[in-house]
């Protein structure tokens, strides 16, 4: 069943190739979780995963969204119209503080779904991913039997102390210096150190899942699988995504 929630970063094509690269049976821990378009992917196809993630308001959502969807959907069908435009960046700075932790997942799944970006606390209003099809995506989405959450302090040391087959993270396409920026970030997005994680995954066996970039290829010593706009291997010419993994 897929996830009722975007990820941000990017919507892979790439759970063919993965689900390829890990056995059934297989322990997976997964880091900086957000949408669980990959780990709920592979739990569903008996792999075992625990995902792991820093932010408490992430962990809180996706708590309520695992127990029983249907109170949020049924909030979440309700918000809109507006009567004013300029109530999407007001729950934008607002969702958080809600008391209803169903009311904070429907507006997660909103906010995700209504933002251009996919992030909640950014991006300007885009109802094209708000439809009864996503809806019902909400409504019937049941948590995956092989699947599990935790919360986090820190995830580079969480990720040294892993004992799992194998340690999965998705990130974003790796800018050198990139952290440097000021770029506004919400309070839901998590950031990874490239260059801790390297150090953090020596002796481990992993799979990272990014878009290309040369800046990578001299990090990480490892293997690489191109991936295209279809979700099939190709080369690095036609890349959108890239596998870089040691299994």
């Amino acid at each position: 069943m897929k996830t009722p929630i975007r990820n941000p970063i990017f919507q892979t094509k790439a759970n063919g190739v993965l689900e390829s690269l890990v056995p059934r049976g297989t322990v997976i821990e997964s880091f900086a979780f957000y949408s669980g378009d990959v780990e709920f992917y592979l739990a569903n196809r008996d792999r075992f995963v625990s995902a792991y993630t820093e932010k408490d308001i992430i962990y809180d959502v996706w708590t309520t969204l695992l127990l029983d969807t249907s109170p949020s959907a049924e909030i979440a069908s309700r918000i809109l119209p507006f009567r004013d435009e300029k109530q999407f960046p007001l729950l934008q700075q607002e969702w958080s503080k809600f008391k209803n932790p169903d009311v904070r997942a429907a507006l997660f799944y909103f906010l995700n779904n209504c933002s251009d970006s996919g992030y909640i606390s950014k991006g300007k209003m885009d109802t094209t991913n708000y439809n009864p099809v996503s809806l019902s995506r909400l409504k019937k989405f049941i948590k995956p039997r092989n699947f599990h959450l935790s919360k986090t302090e820190n995830t580079i040391k969480q990720i040294e102390k892993s004992k799992a087959d194998v340690v999965f993270v998705q990130f974003p396409k790796f800018i050198k210096n990139f952290l440097d920026e000021g770029i506004n970030r919400g309070i839901e997005e998590e950031i990874i150190d490239i260059k801790n994680l390297i150090n953090a995954l020596k002796n481990k066996k992993y799979i990272l899942l990014t878009k290309p970039t040369n800046l990578l290829y001299d990090m990480f010593g490892c293997k690489y699988i191109f991936i295209d706009q279809y979700g099939r291997t190709t080369t690095e010419e036609n890349a959108k995504e890239i596998i870089l993994h040691n299994v």
